[in-house]
């Protein structure tokens, strides 16, 4: 017998929210551990591969803003709770701090413009990247917690009557 239109639709929605959340842990994992890696110890010029890594980074933030958003909306169809729902706009938020704010202040610096003041430069591209580093982490690690909470809210709805 086939499933109620409202299970039919839930299990879409958990469907969607999983394929969500599972893509962009993905997507921060491989651009964390293996592009990242890649770009700077293959060797090419560090300008090069900052570039490169710019670029990937610059969508993996857009696409952050997008899922975070996109996983607020899913975990408040399947009345996750708000706790879900701040989480991932939280996660959405960080991704949209470093894209529209750190991103660009960080390619705005030219570290070769002797007029900028070499040191001065310097030191504001790496308080600037280790900024940029710490809401990458942080998205990260969000989005493993967001994971780990709606897998757990996922088992209590399977066990009713269990906390």
């Amino acid at each position: 017998m086939p499933a109620p239109a409202s299970d039919r639709a839930r299990t879409a929605l958990r469907i969607a929210l999983w394929l969500a959340l599972g893509g962009w842990i993905g997507a921060l994992l491989l651009c964390g551990g293996v592009v990242v890696p890649a770009a700077f110890g293959s060797g090419i010029d560090p300008a090069a591969a900052g570039n490169l890594v710019g670029r990937v980074l610059g969508r993996l933030h857009v696409a952050g803003i997008v899922l975070g958003l996109t996983l607020a909306a899913l975990g408040g169809a399947l009345g996750r709770g708000r706790f879900a729902a701040g989480l991932a706009i939280a996660l959405a938020a960080c991704s949209a701090v470093n894209h529209f704010v750190v991103s660009p202040a960080v390619a705005a610096i030219d570290l070769t413009d002797p007029a900028a003041g070499a040191a001065g430069a310097g030191a504001r591209f790496a308080s600037l990247h280790r900024l940029s580093v710490a809401l990458f982490l942080s998205v990260a690690v969000g989005t493993l917690g967001l994971a780990a909470l709606h897998a757990a809210q996922e088992l209590r709805e399977d066990r009713p009557g269990r906390p």
